[in-house]
Parts: structure tokens; C-alpha cells; sequence
């Protein structure tokens, strides 16, 4: 498997280069830029799971504490009514809230794809830079054409500097 690493130095190239590698064609594509590509779509499942985490955690420790309290284990403690609700809403909704940033950080993992120790592109020079001021395009093919074609694109693209590691 070859390793292709374009530098370009503005988003305007990077984004004419994007189009030249049509992602159905290319599926091993991957960006580093300094800052969010233009008009892509910034959507992001984790604020969805945490709502969701913090919807159960809530609510599944609040029906907890009403089950240990009125079925698991009955006392009558000062004549206190058998299902005195109020008293579990802060707890629950403080068990909520962890569950919620429990959610988020284990998906914030997930979603980023880490930990990821190692990847080759770190060893190639232009990757150096390509968080601060350039704009990079990382192709990975799998076969001879496909490297062929795409050296063949990125000489039409004029890049900055282009680097190949097998």
C-alpha cells in the first residue's frame, strides 16, 4: 500500500484538489488542515448520545431509587409517604449529568478515532507544517494504476510538494 502526501497552501487548492478525487473513486482519503474546511457539514453525533446518556441516566436512576424505596426495600422512616419523588430528583439529575460526560468523553474517543498511536503520515516532512500553515491531502492506494492515475492528477494540481512512502 503507497502513501500519497500533497501540500498545497491555501484551502482553495486543497478544495480543487478534493474534487479531482472523487470520493466513490478514492476512498482513502483524508485532510489536514489548520482550520475546518469550508462548507463542510460540522455535525457531530456526540451532543445527540450525551442528551441521550443523560435522558437514561436520569431517568433509569430516578425509576431506581422509586423501586428500592417502594418495592426492593419498604420502611416507613418518620411517616414519610412511600414514594417521596422530590427527594430523588437531585441525585438523579446529578447521576444524568455524569452519565451525560461519561458519554461524551468515551465518544469524543470514538468519534476522533483514538487513541491512534502511529500513522505514517506523521513520518513524511510536509505533516510537519500541515497543522500550522499548509493544507495537505493524504492518498492511500492500494494498487500500481491507481498510483499511477492519481501522480498523473496531482502534476495537473501543482501542489507544493508531494511526497510518496510505500
Amino acid at each position: 500500500m503507497a502513501t500519497l502526501l500533497a501540500t498545497f497552501a491555501s484551502e482553495t487548492e486543497l478544495e480543487r484538489a478534493l474534487e479531482r478525487f472523487p470520493a466513490d473513486r478514492w476512498p482513502a482519503l483524508e485532510t489536514y488542515s489548520p482550520l475546518p474546511l469550508s462548507g463542510q457539514p460540522e455535525q457531530s453525533p456526540l451532543p445527540a448520545l450525551m442528551f441521550a446518556a443523560g435522558m437514561l441516566g436520569f431517568f433509569g436512576f430516578f425509576f431506581l431509587m422509586a423501586y428500592a424505596d417502594t418495592q426492593g426495600y419498604p420502611h416507613n422512616i418518620g411517616g414519610r409517604p412511600a414514594f417521596a419523588w422530590p427527594a430523588f430528583i437531585p441525585i438523579a439529575f446529578e447521576l444524568g449529568v455524569l452519565c451525560a460526560m461519561v458519554a461524551g468523553f468515551v465518544g469524543y474517543f470514538v468519534v476522533c478515532r483514538l487513541p491512534k498511536l502511529y500513522d505514517e503520515v506523521d513520518e513524511f516532512d510536509g505533516s510537519r507544517r500541515g497543522l500550522c500553515d499548509r493544507w495537505l491531502l493524504c492518498v492511500r492506494i492500494d494498487a500500481a494504476k491507481g498510483l499511477s492515475e492519481a501522480h498523473a492528477i496531482f502534476r495537473t494540481l501543482n501542489p507544493e510538494s508531494l511526497e510518496e512512502r510505500a
